[in-house]
């Protein structure tokens, strides 16, 4: 039994009896206990911190079991620790601790158990024998290290031991070897220990000879890979290769056969290549795209009509021509599921409800949807896509949007059909491919390099105005017209539509604001004279993302917007063309138009000066249009002496004929009427009837001929506060087909001829 020696207290280091070992010495009191070891010459305790403690402050902070020890050498650091070698040479229990300058410990010796010599014997050359092998086949261990085992005369306690040190075993089973009392069970746990790091030894050697003897030294990089895919194919984990990933997704996304075929050679080709070469991933772009597309992949389509019908008159007001052609195109698809050839195409201004339609359908129908956006498309290679051979190569957009989607019967909306532009290749011949029936089944993009069948997919063409589509395009469409919406129903769908959505938008709800009725009718009257209902939405958001700030800042407790909010926070309304004014002079006429926003009142202004007749056109007029207004000058000097007009008129004066708004382009075959008005209006000195507008083209012999937009025209003449249109009596059928509430308000006069057309629109002279 020893009393009162000093203590060291170790952290995360077990010393083991014949070992020199480095250790920090930290802490006043350590570095007190070392220099009262060296200055009186007793041995020092040298203990480990037990369960993880970070300092000694009573016996059960150490482990039970230490040993004696002396110092070698210490190196001072400077900033109060010291690094010091001490040798450990018995082991010893400690009883308990004297704390002071320093822990001082009192202890007794370690009682050693009877053993077998023959176990003690056999275990002893086994665990010779592997740790020989161990030290000399360890390449990772440094030359130093590889020491020989201790000598046979130094006896097993020894070599177990050094054994223990060795195999940087984990801290609680180097403590347990410590106080492990029966020599052959420490040597019996060390044989198998041995085994085990002798094992992951010769795994290591062997696969770094076979990295070795496979790759050039020079190659680091290679080097590293190689080294892991054989360290996976040892474990048996070969499956996890990025490269046989990508197979087991080709071979799980269902394409044919012979598509599989020649991805498997792309594969094959892969695994051969360098790291580094460029091809690789070029070819590992195409195969993912294999991968990805819904080879067959497909959604069950929803055939209930009752929810189809719920649907479409829950997300849209009105409608009800394009609902009902809807309806009937889904009534044949529930009938004949293989039917084909049809692909409606939504025509209309914008915000009139095309995109949402298509979503609609979509929604009904339970199949997904992806919008392609056809605006600004000049290449066919958006269309096809581009060889994959070319740098920045992709899909087409229709190959892209049926990725995005999933599924190889999606709803495809091919947005702003008429934006699409001839410029490199031709894009509508494209197009012809992907919507054609008798062609689509076997669409090849020349990215995917594959026949992929689009038979199942449902397309939905929009387009603002039909004159822009394609010709080929145009015949394999069945167009539905959304004209645009009258005051009315703007009001009912901003309450059930827009209203809902602006308020989550700003975070309020309907107990918290809400707007008038007179409010919103204002809106709709002064600031959103456009057919369709975007910016009757855009100003909604706008009043209440101003009124949620006074109700935030507590500047107002209103809770209902008033038609005075309104202005207060749109500022004031945009000015509006005072129509009737300046069709109270002669030579002034208004005519209907149907442009790609809808229709538009235009006016009609002639004047008349000396000259030799010539004639001046202005006011950005395409050619249609100039051939209009020749014809219309042309057939008034020809009816001159019937309209009691003097024929030398036309010899000594100039005639200049305008159309305001010259910044934006004016074009179509419906103004010749209007035109005509005004030129006679102007030589007869007769103000055309108030609140009247024309449309219709006319003949050199007087004939008013039918023109399109009928309905579009009608809502413009309505929105403009006009009393009286004069059409074209050929469009007769389709002006009767028309809701009362849109026609009521107008008194609709049907002309053949120019003569009738005149009689309505010239006041009589003075009145």
């Amino acid at each position: 039994m020893s009393d009162g020696l000093p203590l060291v207290a170790l952290r995360g280091l077990v010393p083991f009896p014949g070992a020199l070992t480095p250790v920090v010495i930290d802490g006043p009191a350590a570095l007190r206990a070392v220099a009262e070891h060296v200055e009186r010459g007793v041995d020092l305790i040298l203990a480990t911190l037990a369960h993880g403690a970070t300092d000694c402050s009573s016996l059960t902070d150490l482990y039970p079991v230490a040993c004696k020890g002396r110092v070698l050498r210490t190196l001072s650091m400077g900033d109060g620790t010291a690094r010091a070698l001490v040798e450990a040479y018995e082991r010893v229990e400690l009883l308990d601790l004297t704390p002071g300058e320093f822990w001082t410990a009192r202890t007794r010796d370690f009682e050693v158990a009877t053993d077998d010599p023959i176990a003690v014997e056999m275990r002893t050359v086994t665990l010779r024998a592997s740790l020989e092998e161990l030290l000399g086949s360890d390449l990772r261990r440094p030359g130093e290290l590889r020491e020989a085992p201790p000598d046979p005369d130094e006896g097993p306690d020894r070599l177990a031991d050094y054994t223990a040190g060795m195999l940087q075993l984990p801290l609680p089973l180097q403590q347990a070897l410590l106080g492990e009392p029966r020599l052959s069970d420490r040597l019996e746990f060390l044989c198998t220990e041995a085994a085990k790091a002798l094992e992951l030894v010769r795994l290591s050697n062997r696969i770094h000879d076979r990295v070795r003897q496979s790759i050039d030294r020079s190659q680091r990089e290679y080097f590293l890979r190689e080294q892991i895919r054989l360290c996976r194919e040892e474990l048996g984990e070969a499956s996890t290769d990025d490269l046989t990933r990508l197979q087991h997704r080709l071979e799980a996304a269902g394409m044919p056969w012979e598509v599989l075929a020649e991805a498997h050679r792309e594969l094959d080709r892969m695994r051969r290549m360098s790291a580094d070469a460029a091809e690789l991933s070029v070819a590992r772009a195409w195969l993912d795209c294999l991968a990805e597309m819904p080879w067959n992949v497909t959604t069950v389509d929803d055939d209930d009509l009752a929810s189809a019908r719920a649907a479409l008159d829950a997300e849209h007001h009105g409608l009800a021509e394009a609902k009902q052609r809807i309806l009937e195109y889904l009534a044949v698809r529930q009938l004949n599921p293989m039917a084909r050839g049809l692909i409606l195409c939504f025509v209309g201004p914008p915000g009139t409800g095309k995109t949402s339609l298509a979503r609609t359908v979509a929604h009904a129908l339970g199949r997904r949807f992806q919008a392609v956006a056809l605006g600004g498309v000049k290449d066919a290679s958006e269309i096809r896509g581009h060889r994959r051979t070319y740098v920045g190569a992709m899909p087409g957009r229709i190959v892209q949007a049926l990725r995005r989607a999933g599924t190889r019967n999606p709803v495809l909306l091919l947005d702003e059909l008429d934006k699409v532009q001839a410029v490199s290749g031709d894009p509508a011949a494209a197009l012809l491919e992907v919507l054609d029936s008798t062609q689509n089944q076997a669409f090849v993009d020349h990215y995917v390099d594959a026949p992929f069948d689009l038979s199942q997919t449902l397309f939905i063409a929009t387009a603002n105005v039909v004159q822009d589509i394609p010709p080929a395009l145009y015949d394999r469409l069945e167009t539905v017209h959304l004209p645009g919406y009258i005051e009315d129903e703007k009001v009912q769908i901003a309450r059930k539509h827009l209203l809902p959505r602006v308020r989550a938008s700003v975070g309020l709800d309907e107990s918290q604001l809400r707007i008038s009725n007179e409010a919103l009718l204002a809106l709709v009257r002064r600031w959103t004279l456009e057919p369709g209902v975007r910016g009757l939405e855009r100003h909604l958001t706008r009043i209440f993302r101003g009124m949620a700030l006074q109700f935030v800042e507590g500047r107002t407790r209103t809770l209902v917007v008033k038609e005075k909010h309104v202005e207060r926070l749109l500022g004031p309304a945009p000015p509006r063309l005072d129509l009737a004014e300046q069709a109270s002079r002669p030579g002034v006429a208004m005519g209907l138009a149907w442009t790609a926003d809808g229709g538009e009142v235009l006016v009609v202004e002639a004047l008349r000066f000396e000259g030799t007749g010539q004639l001046t056109l202005t006011g950005t007029l395409g050619e249609t249009l100039r051939e209009s207004v020749l014809a219309a000058i042309s057939l008034v000097r020809s009816r001159a002496e019937g309209l009691g007009i003097e024929p030398a008129t036309f010899t000594r004066s100039d005639f200049h004929v305008h159309l305001p708004g010259g910044g934006i382009h004016k074009d179509g075959p419906s103004a010749g009427l209007t035109t005509l008005v005004a030129l006679t209006s102007l030589l007869l000195d007769r103000p055309v009837t108030a609140g009247l507008a024309l449309t219709g083209e006319i003949t050199l012999r007087g004939r008013v001929l039918a023109v399109g937009g009928i309905k579009e025209k009608l809502l413009a003449a309505r929105r403009s506060g006009l009393s009286a249109v004069v059409l074209p009596k050929a469009n007769a059928t389709e002006f009767e087909g028309l809701p009362e509430r849109l026609t009521g308000s107008l008194r609709i006069h049907l002309v053949e001829t120019v003569d009738e057309a005149l009689a309505h629109a010239l006041q009589e002279r003075g009145s």
